[in-house]
Order: C-alpha cells, then structure tokens, then sequence
C-alpha cells in the first residue's frame, strides 16, 4: 500500500485591485509604429537576401526539386481556390436569386480568373460576375422561347399545292 502525502494547502490569491490603463502621447506612441514598421522592412529584406542565398548554393537537383515543390503547391493552391470560388459562386447568386441554377452558369465560367494569387476567391469579382449573370429574384422568367405555330391550324398539304402548281389538281 503506498501512502498519500498530505495535500498542500491552496493559498488563496488576492487579486489586485485592476489598474487604469497606461496611456502614451501620440507623438511616442508615432515614434514606436515607425520603428516597428523600420524592423519589419529590415526583417523582409533580410529573409529575402537569405532565400536568395539559399537559391545561389543550391545543386542542379535541389533546384530542380524545389521548381517542382512551387508548382505543385501553386497548383493545388489553384485548384483549391476554385472549388472555394465554385461554393462562393453559388451562394452569392443564392443571395441574389434563390431558384436560379448557379451550377448550369459554373460550367460555362473560367473559374481561375476569380482566384487571387494567395489562392483566395476574389469576392468582389464573384459578386460582379453574379450581378452580370444572374437575373435578380422575381425578375423576368426566360422559359421556352419557342415561336412555333399556336392554336389548331393545319399543316399545309404540300402534295396538293405542288399538284395544282403543275396544273394537275
């Protein structure tokens, strides 16, 4: 059997009473966003020169190999953008005109030219694209544009009419 030690006992903490918040004049406060902003475009260019070494002593073969890398990520970077721009399509003209079918227009769309470089849809472009092609809610409905014949009227015989032409009815 093993024996438990005795617990410690819980101090309890008084919690200090809170503090007014330190404010800094805008002049200091100027002074520390321009430094910071000085480290950040210092640390850019430091990561920069960095990668660029890393690219200078890389071999033939490590080249090659991360030139394959940056495709592959690119393209699933495209691909993935596009799925998320075809949902975002589909919900924006949802928005604009629930009982249109957004998909039957998907299909005819290059859905590459709404994917930012970061691989992000462009929401903007989505949205003025919806704008362009989706007929707002309750507007006009294009159905059958079929301009055929209405009512009962009877085919034209044209046997009889090539008949009496020829001077034989």
């Amino acid at each position: 059997m093993s024996e438990s030690a005795p617990e410690a006992p819980v101090e309890e903490t008084e919690q200090a009473p809170e503090a007014e918040p330190e404010t800094f004049d805008a002049e200091y406060v100027k002074k520390l966003r321009a430094e910071a902003a000085k480290h950040r475009t210092e640390a850019r260019a430091a990561t920069a020169e960095l990668e660029k070494q890393r690219k200078a002593s890389m071999t033939e073969a490590e080249k090659a190999v991360a030139e394959a890398e940056q495709r592959g990520r690119s393209s699933a970077l495209v691909e993935l953008g596009e799925r998320l721009v075809r949902s975002n399509y589909i919900a924006e003209a949802a928005r604009r005109n629930p009982e249109f079918d957004a998909a039957s227009v998907l299909d005819d769309l290059n859905l590459r030219r709404f994917v930012g470089e970061d691989g992000e849809p462009d929401a903007k472009a989505i949205a003025a694209s919806v704008e362009r092609l989706v007929p707002p809610a309750g507007g006009p409905k294009f159905g059958n544009a079929d301009q055929g014949p209405r009512g009962a009227a009877s085919a034209p015989d044209f046997n009889a009419e090539l008949r009496r032409a020829a001077g034989r009815a």
